[in-house]
């Protein structure tokens, strides 16, 4: 929400896409299938051509900016709700453009590049590990070498986008060198041999983003099936994944902060009783840190496009979660002491919006600790 409650913007023809999406398609009794099979919602985003933006053009896509991306997601979530299909969205286009247009060969982003923005192919990341979670220093999976080809075993969680994958992209140890393991990604498609995809418990928050396990034994994949360069895939491919990531989620926790300050003020307005100074200050003291934390993250997104990955970047990302989590907290009470108490249904975004702050704090907190540790020992920790 801007501080001028009532003001229109000029949108950006993605930010129109978005909103048009939400208000018109967007059914809340949908999900996004089960076992590989796109369900309503995916279909309708892929008609719509939403899962092509991150796509170079050449190969289909509309090669859009991550300041482009950033609003048009913050639309979508304020528009319509749903947090988490932005974040299954959200992931599709990050893999697309980070780890698939950045990093594949030329044959491998022929082959996936076209089907990922005509809707055809969804690609999922597997990094995490149960009881690793993406821990570098706990991740077990191995991809061991024989001849031309390599033998991947290990087990993944946690796959967003998992139960409709074509293509897992496998986050595997290599080797080790210095104390400090190698990892190397592997283009892994579904029907692998060896590769089981499994059901997850139903998260209970998220809804409708799915997830899921997969199983390898014995996966043998030809060094052709390599992503990247070997060994490098945790600092080439996971880190500016994850920084990606973290710029995105901001826009959608900022939509759903604004969808929900929005329903607040509106109860506040119907309701028949005196408003106190005391709610008039907190609304607009929330809304001004609102559009704050929205400059920094939109400045985030800005510095991405220009090829910066950096601390700054990251600082930016680690105070838009430290403000947003304050954010959050003081809505909740204006929420709670507005007419009619928290939003129920669809329009009860708090645990979703909770969730995806969470998400990030736990990148900002090892952030923190890093500068920390530079601060005060003068030295960060490996």
């Amino acid at each position: 929400m801007q501080v001028q409650l009532e003001k229109k913007e000029n949108h950006t023809r993605l930010t129109t896409q978005a909103i048009r999406f939400a208000g018109e398609d967007l059914s809340v009794q949908e999900d996004l299938g089960r076992c590989g099979t796109p369900g309503k919602i995916w279909g309708k985003m892929a008609r719509r051509r939403l899962l092509g933006w991150s796509i170079p053009a050449v190969y289909g896509g509309e090669g859009a900016r991550f300041s482009d991306i950033f609003p048009a997601v913050e639309a979508f979530v304020g528009a319509g709700g749903r947090p988490g299909l932005a974040f299954s969205w959200m992931v599709h286009l990050i893999v697309g453009k980070v780890l698939i247009a950045g990093a594949a060969n030329g044959k491998q982003k022929k082959e996936i590049l076209p089907a990922m923005a005509a809707g055809r192919w969804t690609a999922s990341i597997a990094l995490s590990e149960p009881g690793a979670g993406s821990d570098p220093k706990r991740i077990r999976t191995t991809a061991v070498k024989k001849g031309k080809s390599y033998v991947l075993d290990g087990e993944k969680a946690w796959l967003t986008n998992g139960p409709l994958a074509d293509l897992f992209i496998v986050f595997a140890v290599t080797g080790e060198r210095g104390g400090r393991k190698g990892f190397t990604a592997f283009l892994v498609p579904r029907e692998t041999p060896g590769l089981t995809v499994r059901e997850m418990p139903a998260l209970g928050y998220l809804k409708p983003s799915p997830h899921c396990e997969i199983r390898l034994e014995r996966c043998d994949l030809p060094e052709t099936a390599i992503l990247g360069r070997k060994d490098r895939a945790w600092e080439e491919l996971s880190k500016p994944f994850r920084v990606a990531e973290d710029v995105l989620l901001s826009g959608a926790i900022l939509g759903g902060l604004d969808r929900e300050l929005r329903q607040a003020v509106r109860r506040l307005r119907e309701s028949k009783g005196k408003i106190e100074n005391d709610m008039k200050e907190r609304v607009g003291g929330f809304a001004a840190l609102l559009e704050t934390t929205r400059q920094v993250a939109r400045g985030a997104a800005r510095d991405l496009d220009g090829g910066k990955q950096g601390t700054g970047v990251e600082a930016r990302i680690v105070a838009f979660h430290l403000i947003a989590k304050t954010l959050q907290e003081s809505l909740r009470g204006i929420l709670e002491e507005s007419p009619g108490g928290g939003p129920a249904g669809p329009d009860a975004l708090g645990d979703d919006i909770a969730r995806l702050i969470g998400l990030g704090m736990h990148a900002s907190r090892a952030r923190l600790r890093k500068w920390g540790d530079t601060l005060l020992i003068g030295k960060e920790k490996s």
